[in-house]
Order: C-alpha cells, then structure tokens, then sequence
C-alpha cells in the first residue's frame, strides 16, 4: 500500500471519530470550546495517538530487552507529559485565568477527566500499533513462505535439469559403446582380407574413443596421450591419400611427464590436413613440438590449398582459443599467419 493511500485512510478515520465526538457531545450536553480550541486540543491527543504508537511501542518492542516493563514506564511517564502540556494549554486558553486555577485546585474531577481522556487516547494507539503489527507479521510470514515456495520450485526444476543431464549423459555413454562394439566387429572383418585396412579402423576407433573420453575440459592428459593419437591420425590420413601425402613430425622433450588439455594438439592438425595441401613432395607439411622444462612449443606448416572443400570460417581456431583461454588464462600464445603460399600457427603454453 502506497503513503498517499495510508494517509488517505488516516485522515478520514480522524475526521469520523472526531464526527461522532462532537455529535455525541452536541446531543448530550453541547460544546462550550469555540472551533480554534477544539483544532488545538484535538491536535495535542491525536499527536498522543502517534507518539505512543510509532515511538514509545516501537522503541519498547523492538528495540529493548525488556519490552513489556520498558513500554509501562514510557506509558506513565508519556501520561505525565501529556497532562502538564493539557494544563499549559488550559491555562493558556482560559479567558479567566484565577477562577480556572481555583476550579482545578478545588475539584479532583478536573484531573480524573484529563487522565481518564489520555490513557483513552493511548489504548486507541495501542490496539493501532497491535493490530499494524500483526498485519506486518502476517505480510512477513507471507513473504517467507513465498519465498520458501520458489526456492523448493527452484530446487525442483534444477534436480529435474539435472535428471535429464544425467540421462543425456547416460545415453551418450551407451551409443558410443554401441559404436566401439560395431568397429571391433569391422576390424575382425576386414582385418582378414587386409591387415593394413584392419588397423586403420583400430586406429580410428582409438582416437575416437580419446575424443569422447577425453571431452572434459577441467582434466588434463599427457602429452604423451595427445601425442599418440595425433600420431593415429597421421597414420589414417597417410592412409587415405597413399603416396601423395608429405608430413614431417618432430618431437622433442620428455613427453610423458608433462599434461595438457586434450585434442588442441589434434584439432590444429586437423584443420592444416582440412585446409592445407599436403600432396606437394617439394614444400611438405611441418609439425614442430618441443617441450622445454614446462613451456610447449607447438608450430604447424603447410602450404595453403588454392581450393578447399570446406568452408573457411575460422571456427576451429577460434574453439582452441576459448578452451586455452578458460584454462591457461594468459600462459598461452596462440598465432596464425600467412607467408606467401605457406601457413603457420604458432602455439606456445607454460604447462
């Protein structure tokens, strides 16, 4: 609820209890006070209302170890200021001043009446003040139920994405067995009309079997590993093109103590042997690797293919860039360049 509207509301409670006041007093007994009095007076016990409900209640309530006897004592005392500013005014407002002090000396009725009218006032503010904190209690609880309700939803639907992840995943185990299973089956086949043939799907199954298992990028291999399966893929495209294929690997380093992140080694090769003309016996195809204590140096050189089967979008090296940035930050260079009719990528990391 907006403050215009509160106040709206608070106003016209002022103006009907105020209303049937004076309608009761009229009837009964008539009103004597002239209408500047009445504002005066009215405006002392409506601000009594407010004081005790937003300052007394809620300092007592909210903010004291001891609110039941700290708000008693506010309360009397809150009573004995309100009776020494309804006598300051009285007096001030008196047209005879020495019969007014006279009567109140005289008479006990003069102060039962102003007691009596406070502690009215004060027993409106605190059924107020009891009644807006039990709506704000109820608003709250509200709130925390809307809220334990959408975090339950949410946990709901992130189990239900992670049950359908974890089926995905499972399915995605069981059709590259599937598919395992199929080329063992091929190899046995073909193996015995051609032992070459035959180890050509070995290798293929190997190094699609590296791919799968080898897909997460938070672990790492060993170079070795990498090495070994760049070398099968090699083999199949030697294979493929028989002798109109020209491809110089050296490898230096101890390869097996360092790790890597898998298929970078592999993807850059791939995309020479896509994109590179590797049928030319005078400029040859060039993989360089070289591992110095912890820094790899990885270099590729082919010469370019004045036409390609495959489009050029660049997505290949873009991919490694990505993966290499998400785990090497800046421990990695990564290079391509054209001179005249040859290309190099360049790939440097500290390990």
């Amino acid at each position: 609820m907006t403050r215009k509207r509160i106040l709206i509301r608070h106003v016209l409670f002022w103006l009907i209890f105020i209303s049937y006041e004076l309608a009761y007093l009229i009837i009964t007994s008539g009103i004597n006070a002239s209408f500047a009095h009445l504002v005066i007076y009215y405006f002392l016990n409506i601000g009594l209302f407010y004081f005790n409900s937003n300052v007394i209640l809620d300092y007592a309530f909210f903010k004291s170890s001891r609110p039941y006897l700290l708000s008693i004592l506010l309360i009397l005392g809150e009573i004995v200021l309100y009776l020494t500013l309804k006598f300051g005014l009285d007096i001030l407002l008196s047209t005879h001043y020495s019969s007014f002090i006279e009567g109140v000396k005289s008479t006990k009725t003069y102060l039962y009446a102003n007691i009596y009218r406070g502690i009215y006032f004060i027993g409106l503010s605190i059924a107020y003040w009891s009644m807006a904190y039990m709506l704000r209690f109820k608003e709250r609880n509200h709130q925390m139920e809307t809220e334990q309700l959408k975090t339950i939803a949410r946990t709901l639907e992130l189990e239900n994405k992670y049950m359908s992840v974890e089926n995905a995943y499972l399915q995605n185990q069981i059709s590259p067995h599937l598919l395992f299973n199929s080329l063992n089956f091929i190899y046995n086949a073909v193996y015995k009309k051609s032992a070459e043939a035959g180890n050509s799907v070995m290798r293929l199954a190997d190094l699609m079997r590296y791919s799968l298992v080898s897909a997460d990028d938070t672990r790492t291999v060993l170079l070795s590993q990498e090495v070994k399966q760049l070398e099968n893929l090699i083999a199949l495209c030697r294979m493929r093109f028989n002798d109109q294929f020209y491809l110089r690997f050296k490898k230096t380093g101890k390869l097996a103590t360092a790790h890597i992140i898998p298929l970078v080694l592999i993807t850059l090769v791939e995309n020479m042997m896509k994109h590179g003309d590797l049928g030319e016996k005078k400029t040859p195809a060039l993989i360089k690797l070289e591992l110095q204590e912890n820094r790899l140096s990885f270099e590729t050189r082919n010469k370019k293919r004045n036409t390609s089967l495959y489009p050029k979008g660049g997505l290949g090296l873009k991919n490694i860039e990505k993966r290499l940035t998400n785990y090497y930050k800046d421990r990695y260079t990564l290079h391509a360049r054209d001179i005249e009719d040859l290309f190099f990528v360049t790939l440097n990391i500290e390990l």
